[in-house]
């Protein structure tokens, strides 16, 4: 696999929750952990890898270079479910991290390659919503920020309207109004993307080839079919050892809550 892991400093978030991870027993810093974790890599180590960096997000990191760390061990290790979905997580986090688009891809095309060769064709199929490709090079919070200074640009050109005379003035004055609100409403849109307003649950991700989908979360629910590895699913619920999901044709089923992984 194409090296692209990343050997970069931790946030102040980092710092911040150091607490949450060290036990009695290991008093050891997130920054400890994450350095651990970027050795074992380099060295190959991706089972230490994973572990390392699962603890950081266990104990609640949700940093970009964390998930793509983790999403390039995963990757590294064949276990592409896994890689697709911690690369997405960093895609959501930090929208413009061309490696991050490249290992997910990457991670994409591997596992197509190996399903092809098991079944004689390429499952794997994930395309956005056209409202979220849309706005993917953009960030929630950079779209909020859009959206707030164009709505105050555009009052402050209309309350200025009523005190300008010149009619082409106004005129231009009208234009660059309507200006900032039609830019108002496409980031409101954008941010409605990006906060997944009017959609289940939580984005998530297969994460193993095969899943079993059952009527209700029990193992002996009748089986309505099987969701592939890397397929994208809303996680409504988590019900014991199982999670109700919307998969395939807005269709509500129960796999085991091991086989699917919040974005």
């Amino acid at each position: 696999m194409k090296q692209v892991h990343r050997l970069v400093g931790l946030t102040l978030g980092l710092l911040l929750a150091a607490a949450a991870l060290a036990p009695a027993a290991r008093a050891d810093s997130l920054s400890d952990v994450f350095t651990r974790g970027n050795g074992a890599f380099a060295r190959g180590d991706y089972a230490s890898a994973i572990r390392e960096y699962e603890a950081l997000c266990e104990a609640g990191i949700d940093d970009p270079d964390v998930s793509f760390n983790l999403a390039s061990s995963y990757g590294a290790s064949g276990a592409y479910g896994q890689a697709i979905r911690y690369f997405q997580r960093t895609l959501r986090l930090s929208p413009n991290d061309g490696a991050a688009r490249d290992g997910l891809r990457l991670a994409r095309d591997s596992l197509g390659e190996r399903q092809a060769q098991k079944s004689g064709e390429a499952i794997v199929v994930d395309r956005p919503p056209l409202t979220e490709a849309a706005f993917a090079g953009l960030s929630g919070n950079a779209l909020a920020l859009l959206l707030l200074l164009s709505s105050w640009l555009g009052t402050g050109l209309l309350i200025g309207l009523g005190y300008v005379r010149a009619e082409a003035a106004r005129l231009g004055v009208g234009i660059a109004a309507a200006t900032c609100f039609g830019l108002a409403l496409v980031s409101a849109i954008g941010v409605g993307a990006k906060a997944d307003w009017g959609s289940p649950g939580q984005r998530a991700v297969i994460v193993r080839e095969g899943a079993a989908m059952r009527e209700g979360p029990d193992e002996r629910a009748r089986l309505v079919g099987e969701l592939t590895e890397g397929e994208s699913v809303r996680l409504l619920a988590r019900e014991g050892r199982f999670a109700r999901v919307r998969a395939r044709s807005e269709q509500d089923v129960y796999v085991l809550g091991s086989e699917v992984g919040e974005i």
